[in-house]
């Protein structure tokens, strides 16, 4: 019985799926929501975020884990978007993808903490 559980969480996590509330044009075509996968990023995607944000000029100052911007750049990592796509979301789908990025750091702290 566990394991037919934690198999639906599998599935679940992998389908992640932001719905957004206002509809975006992202290369021609109008999207209601963006699929992002957070698990198969690499420090690789996780380097490319941040050197994204600088070349955007983008300052990075303190602590990266709770910055909703750097969020946003690595769910456009995870999403495979260019952060200029997600510029045009609405403020609301904007903060939502900022956040999905920014909790992926914040987990990952919880759960270092947890090994200790």
């Amino acid at each position: 019985m566990g394991e037919i559980l934690e198999n639906k969480i599998e599935t679940i996590e992998e389908k992640t799926v932001l719905k957004l509330r206002k509809p975006v044009m992202i290369d021609g075509e109008e999207k209601k929501e963006i699929n992002y996968d957070f698990e198969n990023l690499t420090g690789q995607d996780v380097d490319n975020a941040f050197a994204a944000a600088r070349k955007n000029g983008y300052m990075i100052n303190g602590p990266y884990e709770m910055d909703p911007i750097l969020g946003g750049y690595l769910f456009c990592e995870a999403a495979n978007i260019d952060y200029s796509d997600l510029k045009r979301f609405s403020a609301r789908d904007f903060k939502k993808a900022g956040t999905l990025g920014r909790n992926f750091f914040i987990t990952d702290l919880a759960d270092q903490a947890e090994d200790i």
